[in-house]
């Protein structure tokens, strides 16, 4: 891979969102490291921009950057224990998610002039 394939740190920030402090923090914890340095500068192969937004989904979904790295980092099928755990977690919190949004559509066309007092509160 030559040098001109290569992503600046501030390419792939602004092809992810993600602030240039933040993309050096995931490279000192481990989770997603750059290709080379050039000229003392982290540059990123390509496949950096999905590495980035998969942590990013990941930690907005309750995986910390430690199960993160320990995850991409795995061999030998390792990772399968800690994706079954969150699943299972991530499936409960569907599940509830699922239910608020019932009681909120409830709460939208029961025409209670104060939520408070509202029965559909207690359904």
């Amino acid at each position: 891979m030559t040098a001109e394939q290569l992503l600046s740190i501030g390419e792939v920030a602004s092809q992810t969102g993600v602030t240039v402090a933040a993309l050096r923090h995931y490279d000192e914890v481990g989770v997603v490291v750059p290709a080379t340095r050039v000229g003392g500068k982290r540059r990123f192969a390509e496949d950096a921009v999905g590495r980035v937004n998969f942590v990013r989904r990941a930690q907005r979904f309750g995986f910390s950057l430690e199960d993160i790295r320990n995850m991409l980092a795995s061999s030998g099928g390792s990772h399968h224990g800690l994706l079954d755990d969150r699943i299972r977690v991530l499936r409960a919190q569907q599940q509830e998610l699922a239910k608020m949004i019932v009681l909120l559509e409830g709460l939208q066309e029961c025409g209670c002039e104060v939520l408070s007092e509202c029965t559909a509160m207690t359904t």
